[in-house]
């Protein structure tokens, strides 16, 4: 056999080896892409945000971990929580250094985070509330005067407070935000109606006194160009909305 035949062989089996790799790597990117490795799918929020996540008996449930319960099972996938600052959530450093894959964490879709990070269709419209004690004397955001407002940082009920003149107290997660109101730190806060109503139910003392619809749509976020999870977030929402598990969601976590 000359040395040519015998070296044409080697190089043809060379070039197969390496469409397979090509073919393999090719392959975990995609996987990658769609939602995570192996079996998992992790899922970045910032809780407590009731009802959309927040720990009962040591696990983190709510409106938003069952919309990604969803998503996953449809993937084929495990969900993972990962607890993350609300300000690596809205600005996408959460998801551009691959903290996790999927942000949905009772966040409104604005032009300015779309710039960040791709949206989902919107799963749900969330209003702004104030929430005050019965007896603060405050009847809405013109009422407010100097009194200071409590909201989350880096949130729309933040945002619309200050559009609307308050001096705002920022605070890391609600739940401190509603100690605060309930031990007098701050006389209101300002915040999306669906977890404002659900500490106005749980306390007789506090009230909602004014609610604004800003035309908020909470939606799912991932990694800027990741269209391939995208699209398949996009496909459960359409699955949930079209069999009714949407509804049942919220009337089970919001009271909708």
């Amino acid at each position: 056999m000359s040395k040519l035949r015998r070296v044409l062989p080697a190089l043809a089996l060379l070039s197969a080896t390496g469409l397979i790799l090509t073919g393999c790597e090719s392959t975990s990117e995609s996987d990658s892409q769609a939602g995570g490795e192996g079996g998992k799918l992790t899922v970045c929020a910032n809780s407590p945000y009731p009802p959309f996540e927040f720990e009962r008996d040591g696990e983190v449930v709510g409106f938003d971990m069952a919309l990604a319960d969803e998503i996953a099972k449809d993937q084929g996938k495990e969900k993972e929580f990962i607890q993350a600052n609300f300000e690596t959530l809205e600005s996408g450093a959460a998801l551009d250094t691959g903290q996790c894959e999927m942000v949905i964490s009772g966040m409104g879709i604005t032009d300015e985070r779309k710039a960040s990070m791709d949206f989902s269709k919107p799963y749900f419209n969330d209003e702004i509330g104030l929430l005050t004690t019965k007896d603060s004397g405050i009847t809405g955001f013109d009422s407010i005067g100097d009194t200071s407002v409590g909201a989350q940082q880096a949130t729309s009920g933040e945002k619309f407070a200050q559009e609307k003149g308050a001096t705002v107290q920022q605070f890391e997660d609600v739940e401190l935000m509603f100690q605060s109101l309930e031990t007098g730190g701050v006389k209101a806060v300002s915040g999306n109606i669906s977890t404002l109503g659900n500490r106005a139910e749980e306390n007789e003392n506090l009230e909602i006194v004014e609610t604004v619809d800003t035309g908020e749509n909470l939606g799912v976020a991932v990694k800027k160009g990741n269209t391939q999870l995208l699209d398949s977030v996009n496909q459960t929402l359409d699955r949930l909305n079209e069999d009714g598990t949407m509804d049942k969601m919220r009337e089970e976590w919001i009271g909708l």
